[in-house]
């Protein structure tokens, strides 16, 4: 009996010590708001940004080609309808409305393909860089949570299906987002040294 006395004493003591306490942590992390605060999230987005309006350039030019397209089927089909005109013009500007008809409908499949591509292009695009960041930010997160001696980090920025926030409460003092934005910053005001060396 008096060695469960003992030992119940040595688990108490050993758990109010700050060192187990350290090791026994759970901390938290908004991680929606440092991948929104990471300066390389917003590069990437201006990357995006730039690639979309040269992508809506080049779209504005196959839409200006097209628009010129209709209105020439327009001019021959109206010309193949005047009755002004002798018979044989009149079946030789209907066929050349039906090849013009033949052109633009060819032309809006092209646009629709490179519509398709370009989105897909983009999409693809954004979904490598997001993967890339994200696995950067779960490094620093992993490598800072490990050397601080914590078990478990969680996401605080989740959402139920109802959505609600999984995190209802969590104490700013086990929140480590603003530690791991400065950590993940730091390569910016880095960048900027490095850049002003130069």
């Amino acid at each position: 009996m008096r060695k469960c006395l003992v030992l119940g004493a040595w688990i108490a003591m050993l758990a109010c010590s700050p060192a187990w306490a350290a090791e026994q942590s759970t901390v938290f992390i908004n991680l929606d708001r440092a991948f929104n605060e990471f300066y390389k999230t917003k590069l990437a987005d201006t990357q995006l940004k730039e690639q979309a309006d040269e992508f809506n350039g080049e779209r504005k030019t196959l839409v200006s080609d097209y628009e010129k397209l209709q209105k020439d089927f327009a001019a021959i089909r109206d010309e193949a309808q005047n009755s002004a005109l002798s018979d044989d013009v009149r079946a030789e500007k209907r066929n050349l409305a039906e090849e013009k008809l033949v052109e633009l409908r060819d032309y809006e499949s092209r646009i629709r393909r490179f519509d398709d591509s370009r989105r897909k292009q983009l999409d693809d695009q954004s979904r490598r860089m997001r993967k890339r960041i994200v696995e950067e930010i779960q490094q620093i997160v992993k490598d800072y949570a490990q050397k601080q001696g914590y078990l478990a980090v969680i996401d605080s920025s989740g959402q139920s299906l109802n959505g609600v926030e999984n995190i209802l409460y969590a104490d700013p003092k086990i929140d480590i987002t603003d530690t791991i934005l400065g950590m993940l910053n730091k390569g910016k005001q880095e960048e900027k040294a490095d850049d002003k060396g130069k």
